[in-house]
């Protein structure tokens, strides 16, 4: 099953609300649909979300190199060869990160297709039959905030993530004192302060808020300040993760040779897609560090599926999930993946298991 063409198709989905972060405030998400076609006539499906201050790409710039470098230099190959079209991406094209998620993710569903399996199976089976997920808390002020907590609860969700750094610090205190206070002492509560502070101002903020009972806190310091990360995960109880600054397994090596993390955020848009994942993931688990999958809040049903897919084989996974649909207003598929009580459940037909509506795709396209 030899791979003929790929078409790059961008699309923007407005939030549910704006996702406020230290490093940028988002109103929609721009991702890029990926479909892998082949000389059998079997279609692959893909997504990726491109976020400039994240990965540094952009749709325009990752359907260019689709287009004009990854398309061209995978012509021909045979799709089941997924580990030997990673490195050809990789040899074409440094970084883009991102963009080489959307046809491994393509790839995948188009194998698993070819199979006529789930995903889930093409990737190892399963060793649980749901992942749990992350409700968002953004608001500024602690009252709203509390209800915005309140809203996540009544939806079945049993985890909270609070985004941090764009106020002051007693600021975001009192914001985690009400969000605590309001989801009661059995919700798991996982802050993510996306950069914004020095190292000294991350320790003095996270032994004010041990009280609370934080699980792990998310990329508390600069990406680049691998020291700073140690210096923290050393001065704190709270358990420390970097997600800007990981992407794949060798940068996991360096963080646990430096001591600079008690767990891991990983993203398929980091990694590159599923091979690079599982890598991963197997590098954490030896490691025996904390895993989180995170999503990217507002991506759809696509980039989501191959995460909840990929969440139920990993024997790691011992901080669940960030899947993140539910943030999103819209879908291009013609059946959501939504969680139930929290929790998502990887579709039981082949592949992916979505099927895009070609109306709600004319809805989101930003190329016409």
């Amino acid at each position: 099953m030899r791979i003929t063409t790929i078409e790059a198709i961008p699309i923007a989905i407005p939030l549910i609300r704006p996702l406020k972060m230290a490093v940028a405030t988002v109103h929609h998400r721009d991702s890029v649909l990926v479909r892998v076609h082949t000389d059998e006539g079997l279609t692959g499906l893909g997504e990726t979300v491109l976020a400039q201050y994240f990965t540094g790409e952009t749709p325009a710039a990752a359907k260019h190199a689709i287009e004009e470098f990854l398309a061209p230099a995978l012509a021909g190959m045979d799709a089941f060869d997924l580990h030997a079209i990673v490195q050809r991406m990789d040899r074409v094209l440094s970084g883009n990160s991102a963009t080489k998620a959307a046809i491994d993710i393509a790839l995948h569903d188009l194998v698993a297709k070819a199979l006529d399996v789930p995903l889930y199976k093409l990737l190892g089976g399963q060793v649980r039959d749901r992942v749990y997920s992350t409700w968002h808390v953004v608001a500024a002020q602690p009252e709203q905030a509390a209800e915005e907590a309140r809203e996540g609860l009544a939806q079945g969700f049993r985890a909270i993530k609070v985004k941090l750094g764009t106020q002051r610090l007693e600021v975001d205190l009192q914001r985690l004192r009400a969000v605590r206070e309001a989801a009661g002492e059995d919700i798991l509560l996982r802050p993510d302060a996306n950069q914004a502070w020095t190292p000294a101002e991350a320790i003095r903020f996270l032994r004010a808020a041990e009280e609370y009972g934080l699980q792990f806190i998310e990329q508390p310091v600069k990406r680049t300040d691998m020291a700073g990360m140690a210096a923290v995960a050393r001065a704190v109880d709270t358990a420390v993760a970097p997600d800007e600054g990981l992407f794949n397994a060798e940068d996991a090596l360096h963080y646990i040779r430096a001591g600079a993390a008690d767990g891991v955020v990983m993203k398929l848009i980091k990694t590159g897609g599923l091979v690079e994942a599982q890598r991963l993931a197997s590098v954490v688990q030896a490691a025996n560090l904390g895993l989180h999958l995170a999503g990217m809040p507002g991506e759809t049903s696509i980039c989501a599926a191959a995460e909840v897919h990929l969440a139920v084989t990993l024997p790691g996974l011992n901080w669940d999930s960030g899947i993140a649909t539910h943030f999103a207003q819209r879908d291009v598929v013609a059946e959501r993946l939504l969680p139930v009580e929290g929790a998502y459940f990887p579709p039981e037909k082949p592949g992916l298991g979505v099927e895009l509506d070609d109306a709600a795709l004319a809805r989101c396209r930003t190329d016409r």
